[in-house]
């Protein structure tokens, strides 16, 4: 046994901390270890650790060291140690109680209601014996709602929640400023728990027959003077055999001189090693996987993912990927750590959805990104009436799983009760599938087709608040009709559920765009994105709000957040071209355009994204000078009047005013069907010269609620009209903020 002494010291000494002041309670545990006998120390074993002066040394280390037969291992029983807890005291069951509320009120475990109740769970079953509710199949039951026979080798929620409180009280103890009276701990492969008191008491895991008075010359310090008095009541033979032996004392020795020259390093990597891994602040949802072999399913587990992900965006101390960018990995191969890398997040959340009659299934699992480690999984099902609630049980368990301090706002949303109609849910996911394919009309169908079933169901308001918010800007119908759709839409939706977030977002577009109330209008952006702050459409709506409004760099930072929040979309990159351009950041958003194309490298077979693109070329070339790149952008699509103003523009201001004429005759065509090509003709005149008629034509843009005028302020085309006193009238009468 005597060549296995520095395992022993070594699995001692990493107890200690390896702080100089616990050496010679160190030297205590060695000489103690050394002089007794096998009887003596199965005393003091339980099933996984044994205890000397307030060390654990594991039994199959002992017997290693010859210290204990292995058929003595067999007969100690988890059983045995925890029903020994019911003979505490009063005094000490109290003081172990007293604790648990002092560690559930630390800023470790305050933002975590799941890790709480698990940890009250396992420390009360073991005050009062229960062993048998502390099996996994029993916790997995009454803590986690499991079927009591379920597949614990397939499930592992019990062990990952015990792997996580066991690193939450390691982080407790390690930030305690003082030592509490008693220390809770949940050893690995147990689901006991173990309790370590001060010095002066002993464990609660210590078996009966041993008696206080050995208790005391075991703890007691072991100098010189004592040595022999520590000693008594035992054979002296082991302890002179061990003064006698050199090896032994060449074994001692050695182990006191390890602890001189490696205490101080050693007490930097023990720091280190004990700190828990990194925490997980930004996640992605990926795609929930369609289990139902149904391709026609493929609506319910996108519409799942995007309930998810609005649901987790809550939580305003997780930053959470848009939808738009996790959905490009539908389908992919990739690995987790690759997909964390390529989003930029630290943990995954991976799942599937399987229908079976009226039952929905979610399973998800959380993946720590950056290690590829298996962190939370959860299973939940629900009626399909209530689908959509399964999504926030869902969310509140990966916020505290990640030990995220969710706020009693966001608890509340998260746990809100959301019945619903559940043909109008079907309805509604269908509508949102569709959407999502760029399909606006036929959202729209099963949108309203879904208010039919339920008239009272708010997301379906909002939805098509959204479809005719985009009908205004650049849809079929004319803005001031649609817009007028979308605020009574928005205002419904907002009526039923004031904490839906897309409701508000809806309501802030519609004020602007249809009434130019700039307040209102920032009062519900500000709304939208308290009750989500990870809403990238939401932060991109606001950014075009404070680009309008002439607020470049918060205009540019908000847009920065929503490039954060959907990093693989070209979409933010798109909107930040027009923002950078308004701030006369031209080089900057020639960048964005290069992004936007690397971000959808189809998207050039796309009419729309293609029209984009020229568009926002033929701006910046013209702003830089490069006149005739910008004209042959611009000719492109130069049946549309936005085009035609441009060009018009460029035409002017690189000296073919006869060409710049031809086009102010053309917009004066368009003028029969759309008055809102004043503005467009305003910019031609503007770099003709002729101030008056570009006045005349920002005078008509204006009175008709043109949505183009809402550009006056950061359009450069505009910049030889600055300096005239109408310019600045023009501005206070539209109620832009100064």
């Amino acid at each position: 046994m005597n060549e296995n002494v520095f395992e022993i010291a070594h699995s001692l000494y990493t107890q200690s901390g390896f702080i100089p002041t616990r050496v010679w309670a160190l030297r205590n545990a060695c000489s103690c270890l050394l002089s007794m006998k096998r009887r003596n120390i199965l005393t003091y074993m339980s099933l996984t650790s044994t205890t000397f002066a307030g060390f654990s040394v594991s039994p199959n280390l002992l017997v290693t060291c010859g210290k204990v037969r292995p058929e003595k291992i067999e007969t100690m029983r988890v059983g045995d140690a925890v029903r020994k807890s019911n003979e505490l005291s009063s005094e000490r069951l109290n003081l172990v109680r007293h604790h648990l509320e002092e560690v559930m009120e630390s800023r470790t475990f305050a933002g975590s209601k799941r890790a709480q109740d698990f940890l009250r769970l396992i420390v009360e079953h073991t005050l009062r014996g229960e062993v048998d509710a502390l099996r996994e199949r029993m916790i997995g039951a009454e803590m986690f709602g499991r079927p009591v026979a379920y597949d614990t080798s397939n499930d592992s929620v019990v062990r990952v929640k015990a792997c996580e409180v066991r690193k939450m009280l390691a982080q407790y103890y390690w930030e305690c400023k003082k030592r509490p009276g008693v220390r809770i701990e949940i050893p690995r492969g147990s689901y006991v728990a173990r309790f370590r008191f001060a010095p002066a008491v002993t464990t609660a895991r210590l078996q009966p027959e041993i008696s206080s008075s050995d208790l005391r010359k075991l703890t007691a310090p072991i100098g010189p003077e004592v040595s022999e008095v520590g000693l008594q009541g035992r054979s002296r033979s082991s302890w002179e055999k061990f003064r006698r032996s050199p090896l032994l004392f060449v074994g001692a020795a050695l182990v006191l001189g390890i602890v001189a020259l490696i205490g101080y390093g050693g007490s930097k990597w023990w720091r280190a090693d004990s700190t828990t891994s990194p925490a997980i602040r930004a996640i992605a949802v990926l795609p929930l996987e369609n289990l139902s072999g149904d391709p026609g399913q493929d609506y319910l587990a996108d519409g799942m993912t995007e309930e998810l992900i609005a649901d987790l965006g809550q939580v305003s101390e997780l930053r959470v990927l848009s939808r738009t960018s996790i959905m490009t990995y539908k389908g992919t191969k990739k690995r987790v750590p690759e997909i964390a890398r390529e989003l930029g997040v630290d943990g995954v959340v991976e799942g599937s959805v399987l229908r079976e009659g009226d039952q929905v299934r979610v399973t998800a699992e959380l993946i720590d990104g950056r290690t590829d480690r298996h962190v939370w999984a959860g299973s939940y099902q629900r009626a399909v009436t209530s689908v959509l609630a399964l999504q926030g049980d869902v969310a509140k368990a990966i916020a505290e799983e990640v030990s995220i301090r969710v706020t009693p706002q966001e608890q509340a949303w998260l746990a809100r009760e959301r019945p619903v109609n559940a043909e109008a849910q079907e309805l509604y996911l269908l509508g949102r599938y569709r959407l999502n394919l760029d399909d606006s009309a036929g959202a729209l169908t099963y949108f309203q087709k879904a208010l039919q079933k339920d008239p009272n169901f708010a997301p379906a308001h909002a939805a098509v608040a959204d479809i005719y918010g985009g009908f205004g800007e650049v849809g079929p119908m004319g803005g001031p009709k649609a817009f007028a759709i979308q605020k009574a839409e928005a205002y419904k939706s907002i009526a039923l559920d004031e904490s839906l977030p897309e409701g508000h977002v809806e309501l802030a577009e519609a004020l602007l765009l249809l009434d130019w109330d700039w307040a209102n209008a920032e009062r519900e952006f500000k709304r939208t994105l308290k009750l989500n702050p990870n809403a990238a459409y939401s932060h991109l709506q606001y950014s075009r709000y404070l680009d309008r409004a002439g607020h470049s760099p918060e205009a540019l930072a908000e847009m920065k957040l929503a490039q954060e929040l959907d990093p693989v979309s070209s979409r933010a990159s798109l909107f930040l071209v027009y923002t950078y351009y308004h701030a006369r950041m031209y080089d900057q958003a020639l960048k964005q355009i290069e992004r936007a194309k690397e971000l959808g490298p189809t998207y050039n077979e796309i009419p729309e994204f293609r029209e984009t693109l020229a568009f926002q070329l033929g701006l910046i070339y013209a702003e830089k000078g490069m006149y005739a790149d910008a004209i042959k952008e611009f000719r492109e699509f130069d049946e549309k009047p936005k085009f035609l103003g441009h060009l018009g523009n460029v035409y002017a201001r690189s000296g073919r005013v006869a060409e710049a004429r031809a086009i102010v005759r053309k917009l004066k065509e368009h003028l029969a069907k759309d008055k809102e090509v004043e503005f467009h003709l305003a910019l031609v005149y503007a770099a003709l010269g002729e101030k008056d008629e570009a006045f005349a034509s920002l005078e008509k843009s204006f009175e008709a609620r043109d949505p183009a005028f809402l550009g006056l302020k950061g359009d450069p085309c505009l910049d030889p009209l600055r300096s005239d006193p109408r310019f600045d009238s023009l501005v206070r009468r539209a109620g832009f903020p100064t």
